[in-house]
């Protein structure tokens, strides 16, 4: 798209593509997201005790990626014995695998899990992807109200932007494209980057006259790296 000739012949392919893929690549953000959030929850723990649950959920998670027959019993056994933040952890694992092999009810399962075992922090991440996955499955009353259940503000910017996938999937563009906006005005109040694929999405709906969302990321770029050289100095 860098070398299309004008805002117009760019906005259109960006409505094409964003058409034909938008669905496949929300839920993979949503599995992504969980490998994030894990591991920076658990790298913060200091004591000998969590170092040891840390490298056990690391050398599961390894096993489970490499050889997921005989990882099986290992990981029963470890969720059993830990219905807490490193259980947690693995089931968010769990759940994104079987949301990559199209198993989505064994997905929410998992997810469930992770979102009443997981404390505060891993809770919201886990109804997030939770979400997602009813999203996929169509069931688009229960997403929203899972998605109600993410309080943190933390959360604001993912929340606008599922919110607006949801919207989205069930075929009102112009509630879709309000929430989009939203996610992308969290953004700028907070100066968080807006990430290319929130652009795409409100690009692919966007009105004429809107200021297009790759212009306001652009700006917003600048403005965080003003700020950040302010600060330096």
């Amino acid at each position: 798209m860098d070398v299309l000739t004008d805002d117009h012949e760019r906005e259109q392919v960006v409505r094409k593509w964003w058409s034909e893929n938008w669905l496949s690549l929300t839920v993979g953000v949503a599995i992504a997201l969980s490998a994030m959030v894990g591991y920076k929850y658990y790298n913060s723990y200091q004591t000998e005790k969590a170092q040891t649950y840390a490298y056990e959920l690391t050398a599961l998670k390894t096993k489970l990626a490499l050889k997921p027959t005989e990882a099986k019993a290992q990981v029963e056994a470890f969720l059993a014995e830990h219905k807490d933040v490193y259980g947690s952890l693995l089931s968010l694992e769990l759940a994104a695998n079987n949301a990559v092999e199209g198993k989505y009810e064994e997905a929410l399962k998992n997810a469930s899990f992770a979102k009443e075992n997981g404390g505060k922090l891993i809770a919201p991440n886990a109804a997030i992807m939770k979400a997602h996955l009813y999203t996929q499955l169509k069931k688009f009353d229960e997403a929203t109200a899972e998605l109600s259940s993410v309080n943190s503000d933390a959360y604001a910017v993912e929340k606008y932007e599922l919110e607006g996938d949801i919207n989205l999937a069930k075929g009102d563009k112009q509630a879709a494209l309000a929430s989009y906006k939203k996610a992308i005005d969290e953004c700028e109040s907070k100066k968080i980057a807006i990430n290319t694929l929130l652009q795409m999405k409100v690009d692919s709906l966007r009105k004429d006259g809107d200021t297009p969302a790759f212009q306001r990321a652009s700006a917003l770029a600048e403005d965080i790296a003003t700020s950040a050289s302010t600060f330096k100095k």
